[in-house]
């Protein structure tokens, strides 16, 4: 983005970038200040996603898509409602069969799923829709293709399916399903490994024209980027040694480019590169967030971080300034917070059994690279410390809640 800019220029790219990175995609129809907004600033937009992160933005008359391919794969990128691989590859399956089809042209469901089991038994894949777990698996893979607005069920419904394989539903496939999976350079078929998927590509000037720099620059970039703009934490352990140089001696770079064009806000600390958002907005999901589970992985965030202080016997420095403790004792402290401020929390959290919250709190906070954990052990990361929190008021004043979020205090949040 050119520094050059006024700005409410600089406030509308940013806003539209925010949009692209937060959305699979956004369509004129559903959304059409935001399409706007996306089509006004198109070229900007393209030139710095694909020049800073490698990644492409497709604009037509109907829908804006910035493909994003991650540098790393995390395990949070899942697809929630999904159960298993098989519910994966049905989702791609019938995304191929829509690829064939006309705009808003209709199809029952017997038809799709008699294309998509003779293609998945020419790969290899054995479906038996009789069975009733596959069956589910293709159910889940329709809905979510529902959600994401992909199709539309003009008759009749999955679940009636799922119950009944002799049951149909008629579709109507809509404008977006040919936009849905991102484009590759090459051939699909050429690419032997999965991290392959995610390799970044050199940078193509928006004449065509190959930028004059090393494929390996750009790639170092392009993947450095990514994980920031992706990623809730990147610890200087996590890239690569010569990542992890880049990082270091192109800080203010990194930092000034990213603001510029996001408005995200870069700050260094002793274990990385931290980025945050110095506003909370609605386009992405946020920590701490509403939810009282937020709320508790605070309040456990900062017993910690106080346990740490005092030298606790139970947590013991690990290395790449991790420190180690063992699940019970994180039961242990997760059952004190609640016999303590339980009165604050929703109904579910207080009634659900120790063990199961712990794994709940640590799940989360796992996902927001604050704490890993497998088996018996957990490993406490740097960040931990970063997002610590404390509840506001006399507890003992406080009305037993029903549910709900009560208000948390963070304190040295990025």
């Amino acid at each position: 983005m050119r520094r050059g800019r006024s700005r409410d220029e600089r406030a509308e790219f940013q806003e539209a970038a925010r949009i692209l990175l937060s959305r699979p995609w956004i369509t004129k129809k559903d959304h059409p200040d935001e399409y706007r907004l996306v089509h006004r600033h198109q070229d900007a937009l393209r030139d710095w996603f694909q020049r800073m992160a490698g990644w492409a933005l497709v604009v037509t008359s109907e829908i804006a898509k910035l493909e994003k391919q991650p540098a790393v794969h995390q395990p949070w990128m899942r697809v929630d409602e999904f159960l298993n691989p098989r519910d994966y590859a049905l989702f791609a399956y019938a995304l191929w069969f829509l690829e064939g089809l006309q705009r808003e042209e209709q199809f029952l469901l017997s038809e799709l799923i008699d294309a998509i089991g003779e293609e998945a038994r020419r790969n290899g894949d054995e479906l038996d829709w009789t069975n009733y777990e596959h069956r589910l698996s293709m159910v889940r893979a329709l809905k979510k293709l529902r959600d994401f607005g992909v199709l539309q069920a003009v008759d009749g419904e999955e679940n009636a399916w799922a119950r009944d394989h002799s049951q149909n539903v008629l579709y109507e496939a809509t404008r977006v399903s040919r936009f849905v999976m991102n484009r590759f350079p090459r051939d699909f078929a050429s690419y032997e490994t999965i991290d392959e998927l995610y390799e970044a590509d050199t940078f193509i000037g928006l004449d065509g024209s190959a930028e004059f720099e090393s494929w390996a620059t750009a790639h170092r970039r392009h993947r450095v980027i990514r994980r920031f703009l992706m990623e809730p934490v990147v610890y200087d352990a996590d890239f690569s040694e010569e990542e992890r140089r880049y990082v270091q001696t192109q800080r203010s770079f990194l930092v000034d480019r990213i603001e510029q064009a996001t408005g995200l806000v870069g700050r260094r600390f002793r274990e990385g590169l931290l980025f945050a958002w110095p506003n909370s907005t609605g386009e992405f999901e946020l920590f701490p967030g509403d939810s009282t589970l937020s709320d508790v992985c605070l309040l456990t965030a900062n017993a910690l971080v106080q346990r740490i202080r005092a030298g606790h016997a139970s947590i013991a420095p690990a290395q790449q300034g991790r420190y180690h403790m063992p699940l019970a004792e994180l039961e242990a402290l997760v059952l004190e917070l609640r016999e303590v401020y339980a009165s604050r929390w929703s109904k579910e959290l207080r009634e659900k059994g120790v063990a199961a919250l712990t794994r709940d709190v640590l799940t989360m906070m796992s996902e927001w690279r604050l704490a890993a954990w497998e088996g018996a052990d957990v490993w406490l990361l740097p960040a931990l410390s970063r997002y610590v929190g404390a509840y506001e008021g006399n507890l003992d004043q406080e009305e037993e809640s029903d549910g709900g979020t009560i208000s948390a205090v963070p304190r040295g949040a990025v």
